[in-house]
């Protein structure tokens, strides 16, 4: 096991661009990003520059030392070495390993050196807590990959696995192709924040006028924007404890202000139900949105994981329940029929179903006397 922050040697000179940085650039940043000193040609680990390499593979890779990394590639069809650790203390004739990156691999030499042949799977497990899913390791390499494809499946990776139905199912595609044009164009992710938080105010002002279909398209595009912030920060690397928290604050924060504008707008010149009717309905949904929250805090500082993802009906729930985008949809919903006032007393049942779900599944959580364990972390 390695102790001390290794250092990556990049082996070969391979042209070619990722998410609009030079492949150098690229790796050196991804690397620093998941713990490595940087990239300098004495390091200790040995990596073929043509090879992208997902995070938790780049992490279990830089704690194992005297490890050859062998790679199957299907579009080849054969086994290619694409990375190597030296072990500490100068044991290993460095040039002849560096000879054997992106090579097909040589047992023979592996075991004259004393390399171990290590499989993906040896050095990376299946789940992403950060991301809340189950992903296999990947390795690709610029020679059998086109960049493209490579950055298809990075934007994949990045993308939380439980998450509400908008963002899983609708933006996906859109979110790539702007992440890739944004991250050619040299935009940065706070940047692209920042022009949500402007869409989060463009839609409050329409909301309080009751500008409906204005302000849900201002809503829709902000909800876009929150997708693309983050995608853009991890494929280039850009990603940062203030960018986390000026995105996360933005998300925590805002709702509660939409439908405050929203109740505003509905009471403005009349409405077809008794105001008081409204004003309760706005109550409910503040007071629950602050309970909720401490619901998956409170699962969360005892268990150490999302709430989402103890269960599998609990990752369904979660592509439901009674967040922005679903309430937002309901609430579109809603106003294309006519009846913007039922839309927020619908959003208010929706409301209230779903925290009394998620209290039933706190309260099972506690009294459980088996373990309590994601079912994505088997």
């Amino acid at each position: 096991m390695s102790e001390t922050k290794p250092k990556v040697a990049l082996i070969g000179s391979v042209p070619g661009k990722i998410w609009g940085l030079d492949l150098r650039e690229w790796q050196a940043r991804a690397w620093k990003k998941v713990g490595a000193e940087g990239v300098a040609d004495d390091g200790a680990l040995l990596l073929g520059t043509d090879w992208i390499l997902s995070p938790a593979l780049q992490a279990g890779l830089l704690t194992q030392t005297g490890v050859a990394l062998v790679v199957d590639e299907e579009a080849s069809r054969e086994q290619r070495v694409a990375a190597i650790h030296l072990p500490p203390g100068g044991t290993i004739d460095r040039e002849a390993a560096a000879a054997l990156v992106s090579k097909p691999v040589d047992e023979t030499t592996l075991q004259q050196l004393g390399l171990k042949p290590v499989s993906m799977r040896e050095l990376a497990s299946d789940y992403n807590a950060a991301l809340r899913k189950s992903e296999a390791p990947y390795a690709l390499s610029l020679f059998t990959t086109a960049p493209g494809d490579i950055e298809k499946r990075q934007f994949k990776g990045s993308y939380k696995g439980v998450t509400d139905l908008v963002t899983k199912y609708a933006w996906p595609w859109p979110a790539f192709h702007v992440t890739r044009w944004a991250a050619a164009a040299g935009i940065k992710p706070n940047t692209i924040t920042t022009l949500s938080l402007v869409l989060v105010c463009v839609a409050f002002w329409f909301f309080w006028i009751g500008a409906w279909i204005p302000g849900i398209l201002a809503g829709w595009g902000m909800t876009f924007l929150d997708t693309v912030d983050g995608k853009l920060a991890r494929t280039t690397m850009t990603y940062s404890k203030w960018g986390n928290v000026y995105d996360h604050g933005i998300d925590l924060i805002h709702p509660p202000f939409w439908y405050w504008a929203i109740y505003v707008g509905l009471t403005r010149e009349g409405t077809a139900y008794d105001p008081a009717w409204l004003l309760g309905a706005l109550a409910i949904i503040l007071v629950i949105y602050v309970l909720n929250r401490l619901e998956e805090l409170a699962f969360m500082r005892r268990f150490g994981f999302h709430i989402h993802v103890w269960r599998p009906v609990d990752s369904f729930m979660r592509v439901i329940t009674a967040r922005r985008n679903p309430n937002l949809l309901i609430f579109m919903l809603a106003v294309l029929a006519g009846f913007p006032e039922t839309g927020l007393l619908l959003v208010t049942a929706w409301t209230v179903i779903c925290f009394v779900f998620h209290g039933i599944r706190l309260i099972q959580a506690f009294a459980s006397r088996q373990p309590v364990t994601s079912w994505m972390d088997r």
